[in-house]
């Protein structure tokens, strides 16, 4: 059939024409009427129309309209406007028992103004729930086993599934239209709301994040797979949804339906176990290469900014460096009167020592001193370690732990210091010996005290209950 047999050939006139925006909102407001009444009176829509477009009126060039003279007010204008849409056919005009006119909108007109609408407005609910809408029809048609429920629940969930593909393949298109809007794109701006204002909010917020947390395909694929299969190995359930059929349709070739029958549940089955790989894997990946081509121009249209603030910019990092200040600074010199600003801080009493390459003298030979210099100092050295960490100061160190208490673990214990670190490690080497006031009772794990990893481990008092 021909499109132009059911709708009229200038009904998309309106919208090519010089007031092609003030057509389109009039339209809105056609279909705001529209959902708000059953009976749409000339006379309110024309209200409407003034209440919701005065400032798009005025503003409006009608020029080149036929206006007639009683139509060149704000209110004579929105006559014209529905004039304008009976004779393109977008609406029709009768007058009723009660002498008053009212509106008609044609099935054609309504589906394409709420497709205009739709693709003019961002809707904020959520996407439909194909994937769980489909789960939870065929979760109860399974539990009641009744023919007419199941044969409904498998015509919807082929639908929806349908539906499923093609709001994916919808995702797929659309990230490629952004990725071409991008590369034309030269305002950073432009980029950020077309990427979180229209991106953001009309493929991933309605679409594809729903697919990944709500709507979860690796959520419900399984359980509804498993619905299905158990269905075709049932002999009787098919058999009974065939049956069912057959008594609802004049058509009673019955190979046909039961072919029907297991088509659909094949398609179900089989586009969920592709869904991954086919669809969302490929649009997770050309998703993140938007994302990342996005990002990439962001920076390279803020590092590149060739407006008077980017020049700026620009002009005061080059003075800010000394390698290339007096080279710009006399560049500039005849268009602009610079004078040096400079400040006191915290940091300004204190000047970066400089890195002096030393040349090479003779070498220093160091002689060896004395043996008994060295032995001496060796002996000192262990001298003062033996003092630090005595079996004394380890008994006290210990005890120092326990404090009060009869026993600790060493998640309890702060190691704040190598000192400390040193100290735990001889109190566990000490524990055995005949001279120590404390035990220890170690466990199969570590624990981490500060940047110290410690065994789990039990200090107990010695003789303590």
């Amino acid at each position: 059939m021909n499109l132009y047999d059911i709708i009229p050939e200038n009904l998309f006139s309106v919208l090519v024409s010089k007031n092609k925006n003030l057509y389109v909102k009039t339209l809105f407001v056609l279909l705001d009427a529209f959902k708000q009444h059953l009976k749409i009176s000339k006379d309110e829509l024309i209200s409407m129309i003034n209440a919701q477009l005065d400032d798009d009126i005025i503003s409006a060039d009608f020029t080149e309209e036929e206006l007639l003279e009683s139509e060149q007010s704000i209110s004579g204008k929105a006559h014209f406007l529905v004039r304008k849409l009976k004779s393109t056919g977008w609406i029709l005009i009768e007058t009723e028992n009660d002498f008053r006119e009212y509106i008609t909108v044609p099935g054609f007109s309504y589906k394409i103004i709420q497709l205009l609408y739709d693709i003019a407005n961002v809707s904020e609910s959520e996407n439909f729930a194909y994937v769980y809408s489909t789960y939870s029809s065929l979760k109860l048609a399974d539990e009641t086993r009744d023919p007419f429920e199941m044969i409904i629940a498998l015509n919807d969930g082929a639908e929806r599934t349908e539906h499923l593909v093609e709001s994916l393949k919808s995702v797929y298109h659309s990230i490629t239209y952004y990725n071409q809007q991008l590369i034309n794109t030269l305002n950073v701006n432009n980029v950020l709301h077309s990427h979180y204002e229209r991106f953001q909010e009309e493929v991933i917020s309605k679409i594809l994040r729903p697919l990944k947390i709500k709507d979860s395909v690796p959520k419900y694929k399984i359980p509804m797979q498993l619905i299905l299969k158990k269905w075709i190995v049932e002999e009787d359930v098919i058999e009974d949804m065939v049956q069912y059929r057959l008594s609802k349709q004049n058509d009673n070739d019955k190979d046909e339906i039961r072919n029907d029958i297991l088509r659909k549940i094949h398609y179900i089955i089989d586009t969920y176990d592709n869904l991954d790989k086919k669809f969302i894997s490929v649009i997770d990946e050309k998703n993140r290469r938007y994302t990342r081509a996005t990002t990439q121009k962001i920076d390279y249209l803020i590092n590149s900014d060739q407006s008077v603030k980017g020049n700026l910019i620009s002009l005061l990092k080059y003075l800010s460096d000394d390698e290339t200040a007096d080279k710009t600074f006399q560049l500039i010199s005849d268009s602009f009167e610079l004078y040096e600003q400079l400040f006191i801080s915290d940091e300004s009493l204190y000047e970066k020592k400089k890195a002096v390459k030393r040349s090479r003298n003779s070498e220093l030979i160091m002689t060896e001193g004395p043996i008994d210099f060295e032995i001496k100092a060796k002996a000192m050295a262990m001298q003062v370690l033996n003092n630090k960490y005595s079996k004394k100061n380890v008994n006290e160190y210990v005890d120092k732990l326990l404090g009060e208490k009869n026993e600790i673990t060493s998640r309890e214990i702060v190691i704040g210091n190598d000192d400390d670190y040193i100290m735990t490690l001889l109190s566990v080497v000490q524990a055995n010996d005949r001279g120590s006031k404390y035990t220890i009772e170690f466990a199969d794990e570590d624990v981490l005290s500060g940047k110290y990893e410690i065994p789990l481990m039990t200090y107990r008092r010695r003789g303590a209950k």
